[in-house]
C-alpha cells in the first residue's frame, strides 16, 4: 500500500532488459567458445521484443553482441542495430567464475564501464546500465519513508490522530497497515 511517486524515472521493469543469470541459466558461460541466442520479451503475453545475440568466452575476446532492430516509437522508422559490449569475469571462493557486463554507455562524455550483471534498454537505442539510464525500481517508488519515520515515532503518530489534517489521517492509514 505504498506512495506512488510522481517521479517521471523509468523503472527497471518497465524496460527490456538481459541478464548474466539468463545467460549462464542458459549454459552461454560453460564451456569456452561462442554459442549464438536469442531471446523474447512480451508483456502481458503480448511479444514487444527479441534480439539475437552471440557470446564470446574465448579468453582475451570475451564480449556478447547485440543484433536486433529497433523502430522509433513517433516516425516507425526501423533502425538496424549491431554492436559488442563486452563481458569481464571474476574468480569465485571455490572455484569457477562470475560473469559480468562492462556498461558500454557514455554518459556527459565519460565511458561508464562499470561492471553490472543486468543490462537495460532504458529509453535510447543501446543497452545499458541502470545507473546510466537513471532507472530506479518499482519497490523503492512505491515505498513511503513517512511511513517508517511515523513507526519510530509514535507519539507524533498520536499527534497526528489529533489532528484533522486529511493528509496526514491518509498517511496514518497506511501506517495503520503496515504495522
Amino acid at each position: 500500500m505504498g506512495r506512488w511517486s510522481h517521479s517521471s524515472r523509468l523503472t527497471t521493469e518497465d524496460c527490456k532488459s538481459i541478464s548474466v543469470k539468463f545467460l549462464k541459466d542458459h549454459h552461454y558461460f560453460d564451456v569456452e567458445g561462442i554459442r549464438h541466442g536469442g531471446m523474447n520479451w512480451s508483456r502481458g503475453g503480448v511479444k514487444t521484443g527479441s534480439i539475437s545475440f552471440t557470446v564470446s568466452t574465448i579468453e582475451g575476446d570475451e564480449y556478447i553482441r547485440f543484433l536486433y532492430t529497433q523502430t522509433d516509437n513517433h516516425s516507425g522508422e526501423k533502425t538496424d542495430l549491431d554492436y559488442k559490449v563486452r563481458l569481464t569475469s571474476t574468480p569465485c571462493h571455490f572455484g569457477g567464475r562470475r560473469w559480468w557486463f562492462v556498461c558500454p554507455l557514455v554518459v556527459n562524455g565519460r565511458d561508464c564501464n562499470h561492471r553490472v550483471g543486468v543490462l537495460y534498454l532504458g529509453g535510447g537505442k543501446y543497452f545499458g546500465c541502470r545507473q546510466c539510464y537513471n532507472l530506479t525500481y518499482r519497490s523503492s517508488k512505491e515505498h513511503d519513508k513517512r511511513v517508517d519515520w511515523l513507526r519510530k515515532h509514535p507519539e507524533v503518530f498520536e499527534s497526528y490522530l489529533k489532528s484533522n489534517d486529511l493528509n496526514k489521517h491518509h498517511l496514518l492509514l497506511k501506517a495503520r497497515f503496515r504495522l
